[in-house]
């Protein structure tokens, strides 16, 4: 079978990069947890900072998946010049659009905060449409900032997106710091704006875009056209997962009646959960996706199979030591980072358990993304969206079945089952039309993974034991460092390339 393209050491510098980008965003989160807990500033801030991001995922997410596909076969077809052109009009146009969106926004907050919070008073619901329009600018910068992403992979300029991220959540945290202390959410919420236009400014190639320009042509104009209509039945499958935590928030605003901060606590566990997602899929899935659409565009099926079968092996690698730190540590965790300050420690228990009540979201987001990214290689955009609704609609159902008995957790474990039934069928049908070598070497990789992190586990418990402070970190360090001698000792493939990397001169066949 032919070698995967998709290059470890590209996914390593972006993964390590997002792994920077994550310890920031965590940090404002220490910040905020210390500060504010879960109380009405705290609700309020999530509460307005939820419809800014979903809008902004829900454009940037579906724009970037039907771009990819569509610049590389328009360079591979009609050159440079034209997919150049196709990608500045396609700028051009969502900055248009997320403006107008942006000011829409800003006159109709606080109807649209009263409508999306049913369980706030009048007053929390003018403060959260208040955050809200400070918060809505995120509509544009981060929906620009997916498009600017998605071009640089398509010209396997990784670095710099992972190097933008990260400084515009350096700048964040910085400004953060400065208002937190005097307990500003303002000025905080105007600190996350600030850090979306930094990201943002960082990724576009300005000089080129006006030194170059961008001649119109018949060709550009039509690569448009495809890359738009490729989007339509996106936006719709996308709008299920980025939908997703509005009804989260209606239901737990509901909720906060009877259990104060849970709107909080559901936002926590939900954020952190996104963020182990963007760690386990970010360096892989945009690394692969580039790869995927070229082998597709050439129909290759036997380089495709070959891509998706090392793009599971990496992820079981990832995901496997992640779910089980999670089960097995995740109120240790949670303790050691969170609980101060106003955070207290009722707010750390129900937010470990609701985190380990998302990592069906984690396995199953994680798959999902590279089982999208195959479909929209082969530019089907229809097939991710049908899957996508009908587990968004089981979600929904099961959502108002648990919320009431079991609170945020049930809705965190509502979320989990939808993702995980969306991967299995997708996943199946890439099965029934390629083979099962996509899975190939997977079955293995799993039985490696279980036995290196049931060896980490092991170790993370004795380190829990100690009188050492924090020993929850001490003991994922440790059972990180556990898991990769593990790995290597069973000659993982994966583990051994890793190595490889760190010390070229040493040269090992590893097994698959």
């Amino acid at each position: 079978m032919p070698q995967a393209a998709t290059s470890l050491r590209s996914v390593s510098v972006l993964t390590l990069l997002t792994l920077g980008q994550m310890g920031l965003q965590f940090t404002l989160q220490l910040l905020l947890a210390k500060w504010f807990g879960t109380e009405s500033e705290m609700e309020a801030f999530v509460a307005a900072s939820t419809l800014p991001l979903v809008v902004s995922g829900l454009l940037a997410g579906s724009l970037a998946s039907a771009f990819v596909p569509v610049y590389v076969e328009t360079r591979e077809r009609a050159g440079e010049t034209i997919a150049w052109s196709m990608a500045v009009q396609l700028v051009c146009w969502l900055s248009l659009f997320t403006l107008l969106l942006w000011q829409v926004a800003k006159h109709f907050a606080e109807p649209w905060m009263r409508t999306l919070h049913p369980g706030y008073d009048d007053e929390q619901i003018w403060r959260t449409a208040e955050l809200f329009q400070i918060l809505s600018s995120l509509m544009v910068w981060n929906s620009l900032s997916g498009l600017a992403r998605a071009w640089n992979h398509c010209h396997g300029r990784f670095a710099v997106t992972g190097f933008a991220a990260l400084l515009g959540s350096a700048v964040t945290v910085t400004l953060a710091c400065r208002a937190g202390q005097n307990g500003d959410m303002n000025q905080i919420a105007q600190a996350v704006s600030i850090g979306a236009v930094i990201t943002f400014a960082m990724q576009m190639p300005w000089m080129q875009i006006f030194s170059r320009g961008w001649p119109v042509t018949k060709e550009s104009q039509s690569a448009v056209k495809r890359c738009l209509l490729l989007m339509l039945p996106l936006v719709i499958g996308l709008s299920c997962n980025q939908f997703d935590p509005l009804l989260d928030r209606y239901l737990s605003s509901e909720l906060s009646v009877s259990v104060p901060g849970s709107v909080s606590r559901l936002g926590f566990a939900s954020r952190l959960a996104a963020a182990v997602l963007t760690l386990s899929t970010s360096g892989l899935a945009v690394v692969a996706f580039p790869a995927l659409a070229r082998h597709a565009a050439e129909r290759d099926d036997d380089k495709l199979r070959a891509e998706i079968a090392a793009a599971l092996r990496f992820l079981t690698l990832l995901l496997v030591p992640m779910i089980v730190a999670l089960i097995a540590f995740g109120g240790p965790l949670i303790r050691d980072l969170l609980q101060r300050g106003r955070f207290s420690a009722e707010d750390a228990r129900v937010v470990s358990s609701t985190l380990v009540m998302l990592c069906g979201l984690i396995v199953g987001g994680s798959l999902g993304e590279i089982a999208a990214k195959v479909f929209y290689a082969w530019q089907n955009t229809r097939t991710p969206v049908i899957i996508g609704l009908i587990g968004f609609s089981i979600g929904a159902a099961l959502k108002f079945q648990w919320v009431q008995p079991h609170g945020v957790q049930g809705l965190a474990a509502a979320t989990s089952v939808y993702y995980l039934l969306n991967v299995v069928v997708m996943l199946g049908l890439i099965a029934m039309r390629l083979g099962l070598g996509i899975f190939r070497g997977v079955p293995g990789t799993l039985i490696r993974a279980a036995i290196g992190s049931a060896a980490a586990a092991g170790v993370g418990s004795l380190l829990l034991r100690t009188s050492l402070p924090w020993p929850s970190l001490w003991g994922a360090a440790a059972g990180g460092v556990t898991l990769l001698i593990v790995l290597v000792l069973l000659r993982d493939d994966v583990a051994w390339r890793a190595v490889q990397m760190a010390l070229p001169a040493r040269r090992q066949e590893p097994r698959s």
